[in-house]
């Protein structure tokens, strides 16, 4: 319900649909800690690391909404100019203040870390069987969304909802380009389980018993194929340029880089011909004019670089303690470079945001995800080179490339700001991260598939 829901109403951002996820996700980690109890039996462990990442709001709340005496807080980097203001209007600097700048923002933005938490831990310690049904599930999720993007610069303005992106696919989004971040994530996972159905089916028509479980099986891969031209068609009318780069980027590397089984030099030929061919259907399906015509666009680049520098410049008055998790909005207006009009309530780069938020914090937590990704990267790496067909590997190698799609979109957009997007990035590296599994569990994997 978690994942379903987070994307239907402006992809969670708004107060009334971000409330419901933040519920769901109590729930949710009210279920997953009973899990975890000692008592329970034979259940996966979580390294300290992991839990350490897992629990990142908990650690913000206590850093940056603990009171502190007025002299430290005057102090703290960045702060005197709130002090000369205050001093200004009369209004007493004494009492004790939290460290963060808007400490209701920043309290909204720790209650809304609890579905990114819950994602990130139900993925830890599900079973595979669970998984193996889940991530099948995430796939059907961007359907809906696909249809309705196609839908909307198709046939008919109503279905836009008065979100302001006419003539480009936004799905349930408000955004284009959170939609195309929300299908580039699962775009390695449907092609897995493409693969997968088309490596069932195979076996099928060899089997001359085919009964109806056979035709049945066999119709799968018409139907996966149909999810991915879906998707990859939403990504291309959602005319984002950075998710369609790095969308054609990521599915090519999963194509290429995470076979099932060992590739002669002619199938490998095939597959990079099967690839081309599809995306030439899909750009003649959707047009090839106005894709064309965004590309050669340049004209918000410049406020774009503007709103980054001006955030940099925040992030090192700010260091190394931060502003304040949620307070950009209302501290970037001091920031903001004479060229660029407007109110930005994010800076279009979802870690140059978080630096400047957050400060040594953000760091510390960076490190420990790259150093846990890194670790995860070779391992996976080495099980794949000795069993290229071990599912359990593809299926984490698979949700390690969304994962990176999310993180090179990041750096030019804010979609880890979109609930929907960072729940499912959440989850996404939270079965990235799972322990590897022995032999006797990548067979029950195995079969679950």
């Amino acid at each position: 319900m978690l994942l379903a829901f987070a994307p239907l109403i402006r992809g969670g951002n708004r107060r009334v649909a971000l409330i419901l996820l933040e519920a769901l996700a109590l729930v949710l980690l009210l279920a997953i800690g009973a899990k975890m109890l000692p008592s329970a039996t034979r259940q996966r462990r979580i390294s300290v690391p992991v839990l350490l990442l897992a629990l990142s709001p908990l650690w913000v709340a206590i850093v940056q909404l603990t009171p502190l005496p007025s002299a430290v807080w005057a102090s703290l980097p960045g702060h005197d100019v709130y002090v000369q203001a205050l001093t200004a209007v009369q209004l007493p600097v004494e009492g004790w203040r939290p460290l963060s700048l808007v400490p209701d923002a920043t309290w909204l933005s720790v209650l809304a870390g609890l579905p990114l938490a819950a994602a990130f831990l139900l993925a830890q310690i599900m079973s595979e069987r669970q998984l193996a049904v889940l991530v099948r599930a995430v796939v059907l999720f961007t359907v809906p969304q696909a249809i309705l993007g196609l839908l909307q610069v198709s046939l008919a303005r109503q279905l836009y909802f008065d979100a302001v992106a006419y003539g480009r696919a936004i799905g349930s989004f408000a955004n284009p380009n959170h939609l195309a971040s929300y299908i580039v994530m699962t775009l390695p996972l449907t092609i897995l389980v493409l693969r997968q159905a088309m490596q069932r089916g195979a076996l099928h028509r060899d089997d001359r018993n085919v009964g109806v479980e056979g035709v049945g099986r066999s119709v799968y891969p018409a139907i996966w194929g149909a999810v991915l031209f879906l998707q990859l068609a939403a990504l291309l009318a959602s005319l984002s340029r950075a998710g369609m780069g790095v969308g054609f980027f990521i599915a090519l590397a999963a194509t290429l880089m995470l076979p099932l089984q060992e590739l002669s030099r002619r199938a490998l030929g095939w597959r990079v011909a099967g690839a081309v061919a599809l995306c030439v259907l899909v750009v003649a399906s959707v047009g090839i004019e106005g894709l064309l015509a965004r590309i050669g666009e340049s004209a918000n680049e410049g406020s774009r670089w503007l709103m980054m520098g001006g955030t940099w410049q925040a992030a090192l008055t700010f260091w190394p303690f931060g502003s304040g998790l949620g307070s950009y909005a209302g501290v970037f207006p001091r920031f903001q470079p004479p060229g660029l009009s407007g109110y930005a309530d994010f800076a279009h780069s979802d870690f140059l945001q978080l630096l400047m938020e957050c400060g040594l914090l953000f760091v510390v937590f960076a490190a420990i995800a790259v150093r846990l990704i890194a670790m995860r990267v070779q391992a996976v790496a080495r099980r794949l080179r000795a069993d290229p067909s071990d599912r359990v590997g593809v299926l984490q190698a698979s949700c390690g490339l969304g994962l990176l799609a999310v993180i090179l979109h990041s750096w030019v957009d804010f979609n880890l700001h979109i609930p929907a997007n960072a729940v499912l990035a959440c989850f996404l590296m939270g079965v990235f991260l799972r322990p590897m599994a022995g032999d006797e569990a990548r067979g029950r994997f195995a079969a679950a598939s």
